[in-house]
C-alpha cells in the first residue's frame, strides 16, 4: 500500500505559501507599530491639550462656586440687616406720605387764593400803568410850574434881604430913638 501525501494537512517549510506568513506577519506588525506610535503621538498631543483644560475648567468651575457662594452669603447678610428696618422705616414713611397728602391739599387750595389775589394785583398794577402815564403826561405841564417856583425862589430871596435891611434900620433907629427918649422918660412924670 501506497501512502499518498496530503498537502493540505502538514505543510513544509519549503512551500512559498508558508514563506508568506512571516512576510505578512512582520508587515502587520510593523503596521501595528506604526499605528501605535501615531496613536501615542496623537495621544500626547491631546493630552497636552485636554489635562490643562480640564485644570482650567477645575478652577473655573471652583471659582464660580465661590462667587456664587459668597454672593448668596452677602444677600442673605443685607436681607437680615435691611428687612426690619426697612418694614418700620416703609410704615413711618406711609403715615409721613398721608400727611404730606395733605399737606398739598392746603397748599393747592392756597395757590388758587393766591390765584386770585395776584389776578387782583394784575388789574391794581393796571391802575397803576393808567394813573401813571396820566401823571406822565401831567408833568410836562411841570416846567413852567417850574420855572414859576424858581421865580418865586428868587422873589424870597430879596424879601429876606429887604427884611434884613429893615431889621437893620429898626436897630439903628432904636438907638437913635432911645437915648433922648430914655433921658425924656426921666423928666417926664408918668
Amino acid at each position: 500500500m501506497t501512502e499518498k501525501k496530503d498537502n493540505t494537512k502538514n505543510p513544509s517549510p519549503t512551500e512559498p505559501d508558508n514563506a508568506a506568513e512571516p512576510e505578512a506577519l512582520a508587515k502587520l506588525e510593523i503596521a501595528l507599530t506604526h499605528f501605535a506610535r501615531t496613536f501615542e503621538t496623537s495621544a500626547k498631543r491631546w493630552e497636552r491639550m485636554v489635562y490643562p483644560a480640564i485644570v482650567i475648567f477645575g478652577i473655573m468651575g471652583i471659582s464660580g462656586f465661590w462667587l456664587i457662594y459668597s454672593l448668596t452669603s452677602d444677600v442673605h447678610e443685607l436681607a437680615s440687616n435691611v428687612d426690619p428696618k426697612m418694614e418700620r422705616n416703609l410704615a413711618e414713611m406711609s403715615e409721613n406720605l398721608s400727611s404730606l397728602s395733605e399737606n398739598v391739599g392746603v397748599m393747592t387750595d392756597e395757590v388758587s387764593e393766591m390765584k386770585g389775589h395776584i389776578s387782583h394785583l394784575d388789574s391794581s398794577i393796571l391802575l397803576m400803568q393808567q394813573d401813571m402815564s396820566i401823571i406822565s403826561t401831567k408833568l410836562d405841564t411841570l416846567s413852567p410850574l417850574l420855572f414859576n417856583i424858581a421865580e418865586m425862589n428868587q422873589a424870597m430871596k430879596a424879601m429876606t434881604a429887604n427884611t434884613a435891611y429893615m431889621s437893620r434900620d429898626m436897630g439903628m433907629m432904636n438907638q437913635n430913638v432911645g437915648r433922648p427918649m430914655s433921658f425924656m422918660n426921666s423928666i417926664a412924670p408918668w
